[in-house]
């Protein structure tokens, strides 16, 4: 099972079970803080005292079976290039959690997103709420980074259901990889239009729309 949430819920969650074992995968430098252990592809040790540490590749991780009671899986999904692998572990490790994600509308305008992996994007992850299941997309860079990490931060309690998707699962996590070919019909007397997504340039049909500058 997997439904839309709000981090702040799932943190009152885990406040309400202190017993839990929780775990913050992809904790970058300043993790969760009532995560009980920490995980990054990155070294992140010097941040995290009394061992509670782990590198490691959040596809292949060295925890055992239902570890943890709880897992933190925040804006590392949209990094990886296997979805099913990435929501395989989550399941084997995890009992339930908690998925936050950029939404493809917002990834498109901050600086670095495109960058290459580990710590650029590979694909737009999005929850479909009609069936109840998280969608991995091929990412396709389509108007200019503007927007630096750090600014966002003053925008994201104004905007953060247009910034960011945020999901609780518990059990299982429903998922899906669409298609690289994506269509959409521009309007009412128009054609539909196809873009192949994996070749992550820009189509000659669609004009690059870049950020005006006002003086």
């Amino acid at each position: 099972m997997i439904e839309r949430t709000s981090r702040e819920h799932a943190l009152e969650l885990v406040a309400a079970n202190p017993e839990w074992k929780v775990l913050d995968l992809g904790c970058g430098a300043d993790g969760i803080r009532s995560a009980t252990a920490y995980a990054d592809i990155v070294d992140r040790k010097e941040s995290y005292p009394d061992d509670r540490f782990v590198q490691t590749d959040a596809h292949s991780t060295p925890f055992e079976d239902k570890e943890f009671d709880f897992v933190f899986a925040i804006h590392l999904a949209e990094h990886t290039l296997d979805p099913p692998g990435f929501c395989a572990e989550l399941m084997r490790i995890g009992k339930r959690g908690y998925i936050e994600v950029p939404t493809p509308f917002f990834d498109n305008f901050v600086l670095g997103n495109s960058n290459p992996l580990p710590h650029g994007h590979a694909s737009w992850v999005i929850f479909d709420d009609v069936k109840k299941q998280l969608v991995f997309r091929p990412r396709l860079q389509i108007v200019a980074e503007s927007a630096i990490p750090a600014d966002t931060t003053f925008l994201l309690p104004f905007f953060r259901e247009s910034m960011h998707t945020e999901m609780y699962w518990e059990d299982t996590i429903e998922f899906r990889v669409d298609d690289a070919l994506y269509s959409w019909t521009p309007g009412n007397s128009d054609s539909p239009k196809v873009v192949d997504l994996r070749n992550k340039e820009i189509p000659s049909n669609i004009k690059p729309w870049r950020p005006r500058k006002f003086t």
